[in-house]
């Protein structure tokens, strides 16, 4: 417990910082005096002012915020600010832009990054994946993943096992489609499921198994994720090139994700039992971490690619907010009040707080 506590609050502060990072980054190459810059949140421990950026290291490691002078919604402020060049509100729109935007791609990048990373040497490649379907030859079902104190988990199956049988009495799988396995266990729920499966050393074993993992009576697992692929080796080259089709891909994915939840929002539809809030990912955090290194840092990218789409939303209290704003005073040519940017920016947040502490309250109840 103390583990996955540990290691979320390392993502969750990893995640943030690096968003963070990018604010710093791009109000610096645009010329706006970044006043501070911190790691945490108040009460203050620690802060040393380099130029013209304070920066500080604060006592709740829960992330961290940039403050750039001319960014406050307050008229006060703004009053005072006008005539410095050096302010957020006195640039023009495109830099405005990209200073809102620069949280975001950084946290593509990072997704890039970690991707490139986890993909370099002898990698499982999916059959299915078109950019590199080229490279495999004689795909195979293989293992990817068992959960913590599952069927699969006692029978000694684990992360790379090649299956060279799945069957339940006379109900074979075919093993050149994963829907054909998954299937298999929804058609034979709670029977016996004999497997064999090949180590990565080459020994054969074979085992049986029952599908009673899992929260629903109608939708038992026996707790093994598979893919139908074969490992490759991948250049660092060809590792560049997948990382950036997985970055795509994944924040594809994640857009149709968050449009089906709005979809679904906006028909009636109870949304708030298939999101997952802090207590959640950090069970999740939690598991990807018991799988491996590398299931691991892919688990953090695409919690990145997560964070930048979320903070990509068209919201008041996200950066998508922000920018939308810019964006309508670029076609406009009107300012909008700051009177009205800071109400709907605080009814925002009080939104995603709320949402947060009712998530969070499903998360303990699941």
């Amino acid at each position: 417990m103390l583990t996955t506590t540990f290691l979320f609050l390392a993502v969750l502060v990893t995640l943030v910082m690096i968003h963070e990072f990018g604010h710093y980054v791009a109000a610096k190459i645009t010329g706006m005096r970044v006043e501070e810059f911190a790691f945490g949140f108040p009460p203050r421990l620690f802060s040393k002012k380099i130029g013209e950026t304070e920066y500080s290291i604060n006592m709740l490691p829960i992330g961290g915020y940039v403050k750039i002078t001319g960014e406050s919604f307050d008229e006060a402020e703004r009053e005072k600010n006008k005539n410095d060049k050096k302010a957020f509100q006195n640039k023009n729109r495109l830099a405005q832009f990209f200073v809102l935007s620069a949280g975001i791609i950084m946290n593509l990048v990072l997704a890039f990054a970690i991707f490139t990373f986890t993909n370099v040497g002898e990698k499982y490649i999916r059959a299915d994946d078109i950019n590199y379907s080229s490279y495999v030859k004689n795909p195979k079902i293989i293992v990817t993943s068992v959960s913590p104190n599952s069927p699969s988990k006692t029978a000694g199956i684990t992360s790379g096992d090649e299956v060279l049988e799945f069957r339940a009495g006379n109900d074979v799988a075919d093993l050149k489609s994963v829907a054909s396995v998954i299937d298999l266990v929804r058609r034979n729920n709670e029977a016996d499921i004999k497997i064999i499966f090949k180590k990565e050393n080459g020994e054969v074993v074979t085992s049986t198994v029952r599908a009673v993992f899992g929260v629903t009576p109608d939708r038992k697992s026996i707790g093994m994720g598979v893919m139908y692929a074969e490992k490759v080796n991948l250049s660092f080259l060809d590792s560049v090139k997948k990382a950036f089709s997985d970055t795509g891909y994944y924040t594809v994915e994640t857009v149709k994700s968050y449009y089906n939840l709005f979809s679904k929002l906006f028909t009636g539809n109870n949304v708030l039992s298939s999101l997952s809030g802090p207590v959640g990912i950090a069970k999740a955090v939690g598991n990807a971490s018991q799988s491996g290194l590398d299931d691991f840092l892919s688990f953090v990218a695409l919690l990145s690619i997560n964070l930048a789409v979320f903070n990509a939303l068209p919201l008041p209290a996200l950066d998508g907010g922000r920018i939308l704003f810019v964006i309508y005073e670029s076609l406009t040519r009107k300012k909008i009040s700051m009177n009205f940017q800071y109400y709907a920016n605080l009814i925002g947040f009080l939104f995603l707080i709320g949402l947060m502490i009712t998530v969070t309250f499903f998360d303990i109840f699941k």
